[in-house]
């Protein structure tokens, strides 16, 4: 019987758009597509969501690789979470999932930045528990980090439904006996799933 909810961040929980972050970032077409291809797809992103290196590090990393878009990466590793937006309708999913007995947590891919932002975010403030991959230097897929994640909140991966935008990471939950969705923004069917995977 699935008692908890474990949730996703990114185009889970909140729109995780690098097109659309950039374009907040910077109006000008080429500094935008610099942006994705060498801050958020950028080895240092990864090592930031893995918790390898500091944001103070990435951001020294990458103005020596480019001086000249300096102001641009400062601007984009400290603020790229203000036009992180949640969304609304996921959270009014999680009040009703609440209300119905289950837990919520989060298990997400991201830097220790998680901390600047997630009380200024209402969604946030419904869930049980936080795993944030940076804390304990573990990424999803790999199965250590479903398994960690189970034994920090000492919970039962039978009793667990692991909600993620990706394929590949749901995969890797149901390697450890949680159930698993893939999530395509569809409110209402999501719902559904949970219901009948509760009956």
């Amino acid at each position: 019987m699935i008692k908890n909810i474990v949730l996703d961040m990114g185009n889970v929980c909140c729109r995780w758009d690098v097109n659309y972050i950039a374009s907040c970032l910077s109006t000008d077409q080429e500094e935008k597509q610099w942006l994705i291809q060498h801050v958020f797809q950028s080895q240092q992103w990864q090592e930031l969501d893995q918790g390898l290196i500091s944001i103070e590090e990435a951001q020294q990393q990458l103005s020596h690789s480019y001086p000249q878009f300096h102001y641009l990466i400062e601007r984009a590793l400290c603020h790229w979470f203000d036009y992180f937006d949640q969304f609304d309708e996921m959270e009014e999913c999680i009040i009703e999932l609440k209300n119905k007995g289950y837990h919520i947590y989060l298990l997400s891919n991201c830097s220790l930045q998680f901390y600047q932002y997630y009380q200024k975010k209402s969604i946030f403030h419904h869930f049980d528990g936080y795993y944030i991959s940076a804390k304990y230097q573990l990424l999803k897929p790999s199965k250590d980090i479903y398994l960690h994640f189970l034994d920090h909140f000492h919970l039962n991966g039978e009793e667990c439904l692991f909600v993620d935008d990706m394929k590949i990471n749901v995969e890797g939950a149901k390697r450890v006996g949680m159930s698993g969705i893939v999530y395509d923004g569809k409110i209402d069917e999501l719902k559904d799933k949970i219901k009948k995977l509760s009956q």
